[in-house]
């Protein structure tokens, strides 16, 4: 469908921003100050013949060494990232730092990130280890023996206090946040994630790479 691909995107900003901390006072503004979208691709393009089944390209057929996840696109609010620099003398967390995400590849079923894709499931990871005593914070979705990426230290550093990735049919919507967001607030995803991929797979594409 010609001009597809352009709305998908669209469409895709729309999402990650909403999930994205307003810059307002408002009561109902989320806690994430960023959110990206990491897409599962072929490693080599195009891909081997047998990892299509159906017209689309089949994860379950071969190796795992196959796919790999790639930065397709992402939101931050730089004006609260601004606004946090000036309140808080711990937080230096900006464009240069959010950029930076863009160039990590991560392989399909490997590592923390990689392993969560082919696992369908999701994590949350805090700067700090959550108290014991507050079950808000204590939840298999943020224990994992798997080293964290590299560039999450970093980040860590500059202020981030959350990361949670999340497993989606097409890859991983990873968020951050300057606070310590409770598990609780994942149930609040949901909507804004289940709308953006009930829309985007109303979309045809001519392009099966793309669906």
């Amino acid at each position: 469908m010609e001009g597809g691909l352009p709305m998908l995107n669209c469409l895709l900003q729309h999402t990650l921003r909403s999930l994205c901390t307003c810059s307002d006072s408002s009561s109902n503004a989320s806690e994430w100050v960023y959110a990206v979208f990491w897409r599962i691709v072929p490693r080599n393009y195009p891909p081997p013949k047998w990892d299509h089944g159906g017209g689309l390209l089949d994860r379950a057929k071969g190796s795992k060494r196959n796919w790999i996840l790639v930065w397709e696109d992402g939101f931050c609010d730089f004006y609260e990232c601004e606004r946090s620099k000036r309140e808080y003398v711990t937080i230096n967390f900006g464009p240069e730092i959010f950029f930076k995400m863009s160039h990590e590849v991560y392989s399909f079923g490997e590592g923390l990130v990689g392993k969560v894709a082919a696992d369908n499931s999701h994590r949350w990871v805090f700067k700090d280890a959550p108290n014991e005593k507050d079950s808000n914070f204590i939840c298999s979705w943020n224990m994992s023996i798997e080293a964290q990426p590299r560039v999450w230290g970093v980040q860590f550093n500059s202020g981030i206090q959350t990361i949670a990735i999340i497993s989606v049919r097409e890859g991983i919507i990873q968020l951050g946040s300057f606070n310590k967001v409770s598990l609780v607030s994942y149930l609040l995803l949901l909507d804004a994630i289940c709308s953006f991929l009930t829309l985007r797979h109303s979309c045809v594409f001519t392009n099966n790479w793309f669906i």
